[in-house]
């Protein structure tokens, strides 16, 4: 990966390219899956914020599998996941869900939410993060592969890698690191999406989202594996030309 495509060192407009791509390549998606990302990026964000405004955030059971069905169609394939979430009840959906969000209007860290949410059958951290990030989508970022693997990616100014330790979790340069998809590792995501998300918007004058966080991180990431496949380890400038593609189902039983 470029240095300056690192986290560290992305400039605005850099930035910008890859966020605005997303955005692009999304229209090229099946109708099928551009619906579940419209109901991911506009239409849940839009309901809850109204709800908020009446009185009292919160998330239909209806709408938590749809935002779980957008997460395995985009990430690893794991059909568990579904069948698990489909068995909490309305109520307890409703009741964990506007718990969680009160949190968040008292303390801003996500730690607690996060917590909350995770007492729900079938959410962990990540998916836990996705529904916060519903609720909050200018500071909350939901824990995806992509945006893990690129804030934790360092690089010295040679291009090496260079290791260094955040929240107890070690950055590196590894694509394929694992991951635990643990509320440390959550964290980490949430302090460095913070740090980016304050130096860009003083970079460029306006606003950067925890959202515009995400979309940039899936694009300089899915770009760099290309590249890597290709024997380029590289990104080129021809980034708008990629589609935006969810990667081959893969099964993992861990919960997320």
């Amino acid at each position: 990966m470029q240095t300056q495509l690192v986290p560290d060192t992305i400039s605005h407009d850099d930035f910008k390219t890859y966020r605005t791509c997303y955005d692009l390549d999304r229209k090229r998606l099946p109708d099928e899956l551009e619906g579940l990302s419209e109901l991911r990026y506009t239409d849940v964000p839009k309901v809850v914020a109204q709800r908020k405004k009446d009185g009292e955030a919160f998330l239909e059971k209806t709408e938590v599998q749809s935002l779980v069905e957008w997460k395995l169609k985009f990430g690893t394939y794991r059909p568990s996941l579904a069948k698990l979430v489909a068995s909490n009840s309305v109520e307890e959906v409703r009741k964990t869900t506007s718990a969680a969000f009160s949190l968040m209007t008292d303390d801003p860290n996500p730690a607690k939410a996060i917590s909350t949410l995770s007492k729900l059958k079938g959410i962990g951290p990540a998916t836990a993060s996705l529904l916060l990030s519903c609720y909050d989508p200018i500071s909350i970022p939901f824990f995806s592969d992509e945006l893990f693997r690129w804030l934790h990616w360092r690089t010295d100014v040679s291009g090496n890698n260079k290791k260094r330790k955040s929240k107890g979790i070690e950055d590196d340069g590894n694509a394929n690191r694992k991951i635990g998809y643990t509320a440390k590792e959550y964290a980490s995501i949430f302090e460095k999406t913070t740090s980016l998300r304050e130096r860009l918007s003083k970079e460029a004058e306006e606003p950067v989202t925890a959202v515009d966080v995400e979309k940039a991180a899936y694009m300089i990431s899915k770009s760099a594996q290309e590249d890597k496949s290709n024997g380029n380890d590289d990104i080129d400038n021809t980034v708008e030309t990629k589609a935006l593609y969810p990667p081959s189902p893969k099964r993992r039983k861990k919960k997320s």
